[in-house]
């Protein structure tokens, strides 16, 4: 009888621990309430856009968020008016969609969170966030391993002042932010993982950023393929590492960044860079297969300047334009 009871005792208690840790993953992946602003408190402008460098692949045409709310370290941006479904794909070279312009409680902020619906957009329509193909299929979009649909992403420590204006710009990088898989023998399309997901986010304040462009000749888009111009902070740029992927989601050129696709024409734009010191390196990339392939990295641009295109100093509210010339091209 002694045995018995020790029994029971055991499976009650394993019982217990089984529903509290259930409750505990079940808590992962609820969103928190957001708290409310003080109205009493006073407030600054705050505008707040988004922008994208580009994903590059055949088949898709669209990548599709949508975003029912936005927060700063928790409080809701009530300027921003959700759901909204963003083509973050078309919002390249400079384009940025605006998210909100309005009043907000004055202090210093270090996180923004997002908030998605996976299952509907803001029209009713599923799925909430999605590629959209060529062929006019769609596939949805979630975090990679985790149901989370919120997102936070700390940045530097930014203030928002009374009688001021404080401008973000959120460069969503789709380059690091989306992964492909086979199901069932099938090309298919997810998320990053949730740190990924952060770590594709970049918030800055758009008054104080800067611009890289310019044109390369000697530039055949049919012999080379497509060509990525990436940039990085000074002295970050490890060849070898950046161009194999990194992490779960095996992401190349994980530490650029931003990026921009080069046109038929050799023009690049790299746009909302922060002032500092800069590198700039030029990838090709070509189809393996058909046209709905993805494209593979095959190899660097050698390229000819009158600057030196491993220190390039960017200011705010400047543009620093390149004349480039192609004279070869690297392996990797």
């Amino acid at each position: 009888m002694k045995t018995k009871r020790i029994l029971i005792y055991a499976l009650m208690a394993f019982g217990i621990a089984t529903l509290q840790w259930s409750c505990s993953k079940d808590d992962e992946n609820v969103t928190p309430e957001a708290t409310e602003q003080d109205p009493n408190a006073p407030k600054g402008q705050v505008r707040m856009g988004i922008t994208d460098a580009p994903i590059d692949n055949a088949e898709v045409n669209g990548a599709f968020v949508t975003i029912t709310e936005v927060r700063l370290d928790g409080k809701r941006y009530d300027a921003f008016q959700g759901p909204k479904t963003i083509n973050i794909a078309e919002l390249n070279n400079g384009n940025f969609f605006t998210l909100g312009d309005g009043q907000f409680q004055t202090g210093t902020y270090s996180k923004l969170t997002f908030i998605f619906d996976y299952e509907k957009d803001q029209f009713g329509n599923a799925p909430g966030c999605y590629l959209s193909k060529v062929d006019g299929t769609k596939s949805k979009l979630v975090i990679s391993g985790n149901a989370r649909n919120s997102l936070d992403v700390n940045t530097k420590p930014f203030t928002i002042a009374q009688n001021a204006a404080t401008d973000l710009m959120i460069d969503f990088d789709l380059r690091k932010a989306i992964k492909t898989y086979n199901e069932n023998s099938k090309k298919n399309y997810s998320f990053v993982t949730y740190g990924e997901l952060q770590s594709s986010f970049r918030v800055v304040n758009k008054t104080t950023t800067g611009t890289i462009s310019g044109q390369m000749s000697g530039y055949n888009q049919a012999v080379m393929g497509n060509v990525v111009a990436y940039v990085y902070k000074k002295g970050e740029f490890n060849k070898s590492t950046e161009a194999k992927g990194q992490g779960d989601s095996s992401v190349e050129f994980k530490n650029a960044v931003s990026s921009s696709k080069v046109d038929g024409n050799g023009n690049f734009k790299v746009s909302f860079l922060e002032e500092g010191d800069y590198e700039i390196h030029f990838a090709s990339y070509k189809a393996s297969g058909d046209a709905s392939s993805s494209a593979t990295l095959n190899a660097f641009l050698s390229l000819s300047s009158a600057l030196d295109l491993n220190k390039i100093s960017v200011k705010s509210n400047t543009d620093i334009r390149l004349t480039l010339a192609v004279t070869g091209v690297v392996g990797l």
